[in-house]
């Protein structure tokens, strides 16, 4: 509105949301038909998802991206993105996890967000996999029923290389 008070044109900037509650993962479907990009705040995410402030010493332990109702989640929202033909990006510590990135890569996310330091190994092993191969490794991942079990899988298959 200051801008046109203004008479300074600005064209027609996308608009976007930040999805980081249970409550808009859920509903992403129809959150999509409103804007033109999601992006996922995966801290947030996970925090609320798990019902744990990862800075209480006491519970945090229990935070995990790689607990499988925050992976469908995610994986919901980045489906939902997809269907609905905008951009899914992903911003916060598991968009430059080298254990979430071939799963992030398998649910189709178009953009991750991180810092300068994480860009080259995190170039490095996107463009080291296959389609294929990152398609099984996310079916196996998601088969697990604990973090625990998802996050020791990425982490063999992270450092072998198979599946």
């Amino acid at each position: 509105a200051s801008l046109a008070e203004q008479g300074i044109e600005y064209g027609n900037p996308e608009q976007g949301i930040m999805i980081e509650t249970p409550a808009a993962a859920i509903i992403s479907d129809e959150l999509a038909k409103e804007v033109d990009f999601f992006s996922i705040g995966t801290n947030d995410l996970t925090q609320y998802t798990m019902s744990v402030d990862r800075g209480n010493d006491k519970i945090s332990y229990l935070y995990s991206t790689f607990n499988p109702a925050v992976l469908r989640s995610i994986k919901h929202i980045i489906a939902c993105g997809r269907e609905a033909g905008i951009m899914v990006g992903m911003c916060g510590e598991a968009a430059s996890d080298p254990m979430m990135i071939p799963l992030l890569l398998a649910f189709g996310l178009s953009e991750f967000s991180m810092s300068a330091s994480a860009m080259l190994k995190s170039r490095k092993m996107v463009m080291s996999y296959s389609t294929s191969e990152l398609q099984a490794v996310a079916d196996k991942a998601m088969s697990f029923a604990t973090a625990a079990e998802t996050e020791q899988y990425m982490k063999e298959f992270v450092e072998n290389g198979t599946v």
